[in-house]
């Protein structure tokens, strides 16, 4: 039997009616129909929430999106979901959902999931990422101190890497967009759960 580890295939969705825009990735083949429907239903949620939070329904917001395909090999998908809202004014808003699956099963990792239990994996993404902050002189443009990452932070893997997001206005003002930290795994390896995403990358 052949266990090599397939990309999933995915298709794009196009959501369009009612001033939506809207490209939607849908998992179609090279993994199990459950897990396939986990992550289907996974992908329409995030999406829909994402929506709803940015004025979906209302006479006057028009919504635009598409994604991006981040990891799809050794049994793990990452990708990230992009919507922009314009409700008038000078300008829309844009935000950015990342989501990471073990593609074989349908499990959706959260960032807790990546690294070994009672590691102190945030206190180390925080202080890489104030390193950035130091080293591309963004310390000065800070609408806020730097709050440090949560439990329900957005993410994506590409790699040998973990990109943490930030969203508009969240660290930064409307110029600077939506704010991308990438981390390298060796300076997180000694923590990584090696059953998750990022254990299978060095796999």
């Amino acid at each position: 039997m052949n266990t090599f580890k397939l990309p999933v295939g995915i298709q794009p969705i196009h959501i369009k009616h009612n001033r939506i825009d809207i490209f939607k990735p849908q998992v179609t083949s090279y993994t199990p129909p459950a897990a396939q429907q986990k992550m289907n239903q996974a992908i329409s949620d995030s999406l829909n929430k994402l929506m709803k939070d940015q004025g979906y329904g209302q006479p006057q917001t028009e919504l635009t999106g598409g994604f991006d395909l981040k990891n799809n090999q050794k049994g793990v998908l990452s990708l990230t979901l992009t919507v922009y809202s314009y409700s008038g004014g000078a300008h829309g808003l844009t935000f950015t959902r990342g989501l990471t699956f073990n593609s074989l099963t349908g499990k959706q990792y959260t960032l807790g999931d990546l690294f070994k239990k009672n590691s102190p994996y945030k206190e180390r993404i925080n202080t890489l990422i104030k390193q950035q902050l130091q080293e591309r002189g963004l310390t000065t443009d800070l609408l806020v101190p730097y709050p440090g990452i949560t439990d329900t932070q957005s993410f994506y893997t590409a790699d040998l890497t973990l990109v943490i997001i930030f969203d508009v206005y969240s660290l930064f003002p409307y110029v600077y967009g939506t704010i991308y930290f990438p981390i390298s795994l060796y300076s997180l390896q000694d923590m990584i759960n090696d059953e998750g995403p990022l254990g299978k990358m060095f796999s």
